[in-house]
């Protein structure tokens, strides 16, 4: 009863982690292997991976990143162009898919060799991840391993989740990553 009270808080308070519950964070990721396991696989898939590749051949300079970003966190989404091109591209349209069929999905989101985004559903809070521990921990230099973020308020689902970050591979190479933010209520249903 305890468990259930305390997510049921954690869905109310934005803001607030999951640091005062009974979960560690080694028991939230063995909740998730299943979802782990599927953003690992959707990091190979070919659709996804050409979205990376395409987009690291355009070589855009970490300045106009950071451009962009600011640009993306002051727009008005439905008319800004570059989060429609992000939001509304083939990719962005399968993330919207596997997000409205799966209520333990609350986002998925594509980015690349730099962090910048590729393809989102829905869109995030800002266009740079290059600087947050999802991108950087996962990247890992070029290494790509999964990282599994903390249960924590996203400011871009408006809800609590576990991020989930995994590397987009290339011929052996990590050539970005792909973030799955999973809902509160899947680890709820785990317990």
């Amino acid at each position: 009863m305890y468990k259930k009270y305390l997510l049921i808080v954690l869905l109310f308070s934005p803001g607030l982690l999951l640091a005062e519950s009974e979960l560690s964070q080694d028991q939230i990721e063995d909740l998730l292997s299943v979802k782990i396991r599927f953003a690992t696989h959707m990091g190979y898939i070919p659709s996804i991976v050409r979205a990376v590749e395409t987009q690291n051949n355009q070589a855009i300079s970490l300045t106009d990143i950071k451009a962009f970003d600011e640009s993306w966190k002051n727009a008005d989404q439905d008319s800004n162009a570059l989060i429609r091109r992000v939001t509304q591209n083939d990719v962005a349209k399968y993330f919207q898919r596997r997000v409205e069929n799966n209520p333990a999905i609350d986002e998925v989101f594509l980015t690349d060799n730099q962090g910048a985004n590729v393809a989102a559903y829905p869109p995030t809070s800002d266009y740079w991840q290059g600087d947050e521990d999802k991108w950087t921990e996962s990247y890992n230099n070029g290494i790509g391993v999964v990282y599994v973020g903390p249960l924590e308020y996203d400011e871009s689902t408006q809800k609590t989740q576990v991020q989930i970050s995994a590397p987009v591979v290339s011929q052996n190479e990590t050539i970005g990553v792909l973030v799955l933010g999973v809902s509160v209520d899947y680890l709820d249903t785990k317990q």
